[in-house]
């Protein structure tokens, strides 16, 4: 009898990943990126150095955290949240850096699923901001709002393949 009750707990952790709801996901890694984002244009904007760097860095935690509240279990695997904070360090290269260390640190989740919806993610991040830009015009002060736009729209498009599995 013990056997069978170890085995239905285990299993019941399995079936979580399941029950997940993607756009619960999706919308939780944006509101979260989103959240991290501002805080980064507004240091930024703040000129203190020694803020805005670890606040940019802070971006790659956001998608982790928004599939980690979807499923039940908020900040309860550290290692992809190291993964998510290792993988934003150079912001060129993160796009494929950032999945690559999430998927290795995280088990659950598979690299290639994250590095689709990291390519994908940085599409329509791109389109976001240039709609954003069309429609605000020439005036400059837009820009750190396009940028925390462009990275929600990165978290959750990451949190929903995350999520989605």
């Amino acid at each position: 009898m013990i056997p069978l009750t170890t085995m239905t707990a285990n299993n019941s952790d399995a079936n979580s990943k399941a029950d997940a709801n993607p756009w619960m996901g999706a919308l939780y890694a944006a509101i979260f990126t989103a959240v991290i984002a501002f805080i980064t244009v507004f240091t930024l904007q703040a000129e203190m150095p020694f803020l805005y760097i670890p606040a940019f860095i802070l971006i790659g935690v956001g998608p982790v955290l928004g599939y980690q509240m979807a499923m039940g279990q908020l900040a309860k695997d550290w290692k992809a949240l190291l993964g998510g904070l290792l993988g934003f360090i150079i912001p060129v290269v993160s796009i494929i850096l950032w999945p690559i260390l999430v998927g290795v640190l995280d088990r659950t989740q598979s690299i290639g699923r994250l590095l689709l919806g990291s390519i994908l993610g940085t599409i329509l991040a791109a389109v976001a901001f240039f709609a954003l830009a069309s429609f605000i015009g020439q005036n400059p002060s837009w820009i750190g709002t396009g940028f925390a736009v462009s990275m929600a729209v990165w978290g959750a498009t990451v949190g929903w393949f995350a999520t989605n599995a």
